[in-house]
């Protein structure tokens, strides 16, 4: 990807992402090469905001004026007591990826969901009348949830703590109708699973070597492994999946299509679909440069 220098002036808004750690973030990677390509006076930052000081950080913004920002971890969850509205996306998946700004306040939402369904789509993986198994149940998990529950045949939960697949399932009640069963990690599972969709932390960071424990069982017979996370760009689970035959996919297309989706809200515009492909491809390249 081609360095691009912008020119700073009195005119630009500013957008941008809260976090903690932050330095990994390819956020404003896409955010300013959509604002550049829609010829936006705007820049959008990462700004590192720890868990303490999240309440000031909203204020601040807001009495700044920043139009926009995104919320990844650990803030999704308590950046709720912050907002003046919350979108409908947001409740369901009971997390905050997405801030737009409005005079009373930043309004949230969650695009997650929206991400999670574009990769799906994007590699024809459907997911209608398919028994899907989703691994953790964590703020991804809940994003997983709402993104197949539409036309999934059943939705299969495998956590370490049960209580937390229990909650999970209790609050997608309130939305869908969806048969739901959950399992500790290593408890079997005799239906035959379909899709399966990694959400934890394992397999990145201090966790690369490893894969969930329940990863052989509940791929005995899948036909797709989804793992969300996309740096490694093969996770354990992920590797072991191929041996099993299984259309692999890593988390790269959720974290990008998530991205556009929440440029659009902020920007309330609807992107053109080549000029989206183009940046990914140069993403992409960026990434594996």
């Amino acid at each position: 990807m081609k360095k691009e220098t912008i020119q700073i002036t009195g005119k630009h808004t500013v957008y941008g992402v809260i976090g903690d750690p932050i330095e990994h973030t390819l956020s404003p990677k896409i955010h300013n090469k959509l604002m550049s390509l829609i010829g936006a006076e705007a820049i959008y930052l990462p700004f590192h905001v720890i868990q303490s000081g999240l309440e000031n950080a909203i204020k601040g913004a807001h009495a700044l004026h920043i139009k926009g920002l995104n919320v990844t971890m650990p803030h999704k969850q308590e950046v709720f007591k912050h907002v003046a509205k919350v979108d409908a996306s947001a409740k369901k998946i009971g997390a905050i990826n997405t801030l737009v700004y409005s005079e009373e306040g930043y309004v949230g939402y969650n695009t997650d969901y929206i991400g999670l369904r574009e990769l799906l789509k994007e590699n024809h993986i459907e997911w209608k009348d398919k028994n899907v198994a989703i691994i953790g149940s964590g703020g991804a998990a809940y994003a997983a949830y709402v993104s197949v529950a539409d036309r999934a045949k059943e939705i299969h939960i495998f956590n370490r703590t049960l209580a937390h697949a229990k909650t999970l399932k209790e609050h997608m009640k309130q939305y869908y109708d969806t048969p739901t069963f959950i399992y500790e990690q290593d408890q079997v599972c005799k239906k035959s699973l379909d899709i399966v969709i990694q959400t934890t932390g394992i397999g990145m960071g201090k966790y690369m070597s490893q894969m969930p424990s329940c990863t052989e069982m509940v791929l005995k017979e899948a036909s797709v492994a989804v793992d969300m996370i996309y740096h490694p760009k093969e996770t354990q689970f992920l590797s072991y999946a191929k041996t099993k035959g299984c259309l692999c996919v890593n988390g790269f297309s959720m974290l990008f299509y998530q991205g556009v989706s929440a440029f659009e809200l902020m920007h309330n515009i609807n992107c053109d679909r080549q000029d989206i492909l183009n940046i990914k491809r140069e993403i992409l390249e960026y990434m594996e440069a």
